[in-house]
């Protein structure tokens, strides 16, 4: 540690204080990087991290209140007023970039599974036909879907995750479980609301004492998020105190907040501590909270499969106010009322931007599906590779033709893995 540079040094302690709270693709990548860096010579070490020094000594970091120990919202701040700010987040990139040289084979490797983005806009939330798609210029296809009923007892993401009647054992739950050396965070299904978690749940074999995928709820985590919201609001406008909040809310044990399958699971609780601190509407906002949690899925565990069902937010009401996390239901006694064509929108664009998120990374830019599930419309829109049957598909298809396809992706990647 006393070979690297002061600005380096909060996040590589941060990560190694952090490790039984890091995902396995995490773990990987922090353990390349730091035996890249040990086995340099100090001739070479100085090499790498020169532009970084030279910065440090523009900046004046060493005049700074600066933690080495852990990133803070000072620590930050001080480095974004900088006018080198730019040129030194430029010069960390490219030591990143030197470490994951290192890992190419191995990152190949990775990418070379196939991949399942599973999205579903539910039937409430009403679109329209002619502008449902037209943000996603055209990257994929809408397909049609037959006998789609607005009234069926599950949603269509559900159907998918569910074991078939007609075939035992091919839920995609179940495949996924029989990869070798799976972990659940090869696995996430984040719901803006709570039938498809619970329909997880039900699915998991008896005997199997924890979840075979990572499983979060906005609506299953009410008390999380109430109990979080309580903390932060209750931080004054400096950024000292911000840390010290943060702070607290960092140690805090938040396992008595927690539904059974993120309670069980230190890293998923810790993962959703990051999700809320990091200020993005995640404790606000559903769909916010599906986006950003999808999002950061990608960045830190690299799933090979997420299912991520939107849903519905209210409008916000009068004198209250969302930018600092309150709870209107609470401060306000007007009942809440459904914001559909709100929520629609929202849905639309942040479906997007889950597949954008997942673009930006080597692993899902070859081998991965991903479809997004327009219910009200009867439609699937479909980004896939060439070899994906459906992408080439004329005719409406039934929900058991994209159950079986989608299935047959992911056990396909599954022998390939084996």
């Amino acid at each position: 540690m006393k070979r690297l540079p002061i600005t380096f040094q909060p996040f590589t302690r941060q990560q190694i204080r952090d490790w039984s709270y890091l995902f396995p693709y995490e773990q990987q990548s922090v353990l390349s990087l730091l035996l890249y860096l040990a086995n340099l010579t100090d001739a070479q070490l100085a090499d790498l991290f020169r532009e970084i020094v030279q910065l440090e000594e523009k900046m004046g970091v060493r005049s700074w209140q600066f933690s080495t120990e852990e990133q803070t919202i000072l620590n930050a701040s001080l480095l974004a007023r900088s006018p080198y700010y730019q040129d030194w987040r430029k010069a960390v990139q490219k030591v990143f970039d030197s470490a994951e040289e290192h890992r190419d084979k191995e990152r190949r490797n990775d990418a070379e599974g196939k991949r399942l983005i599973l999205m579903e806009i539910p039937a409430r939330l009403p679109l329209d036909p002619r502008k449902a798609w037209q943000k996603w210029e055209g990257v994929g296809r809408p397909l049609k879907l037959q006998s789609v009923s607005p009234t069926a007892p599950f949603s269509l993401a559900e159907t998918l995750i569910r074991s078939s009647q007609a075939r035992e054992g091919s839920g995609l739950l179940e495949i996924m479980a029989e990869r070798p050396n799976v972990s659940a965070a090869e696995t996430w299904i984040i719901d803006a609301g709570g039938d498809l978690v619970e329909a997880a749940l039900k699915g998991i074999p008896s005997g199997v004492s924890t979840p075979p995928a990572t499983l979060i709820s906005y609506q299953r985590l009410a008390a999380f998020r109430e109990n979080f919201s309580h903390q932060i609001n209750t931080m004054q406008k400096d950024l000292a105190d911000a840390d010290a909040v943060y702070a607290r809310l960092r140690q805090t044990d938040v396992t008595p907040w927690c539904p059974p399958e993120v309670a069980s699971e230190p890293v998923i609780r810790e993962f959703l501590r990051s999700l809320y601190l990091s200020g993005n509407g995640a404790l606000i906002y559903a769909n916010s909270f599906v986006e950003w949690g999808a999002s950061e899925a990608f960045r830190r565990a690299r799933p090979s499969v997420v299912v991520a069902q939107f849903g519905v937010r209210s409008k916000p009401k009068p004198f209250t106010s969302v930018a600092i996390f309150e709870n209107q239901d609470q401060i306000n006694p007007l009942p809440a009322v459904d914001d559909l064509p709100g929520s629609a929108l929202d849905a639309q664009v942040m479906a997007l931007y889950i597949w954008l998120a997942a673009s930006r990374y080597d692993e899902y830019q070859r081998n991965t599906v991903c479809l997004c599930i327009a219910a009200s419309l009867a439609e699937v829109y479909v980004v896939a590779p060439k070899e994906f049957s459906l992408l080439l598909e004329s005719k409406p298809v039934t929900i058991d033709d994209l159950r079986n396809t989608v299935i047959e992706w992911i056990a396909a990647g599954q022998r390939i893995a084996s």
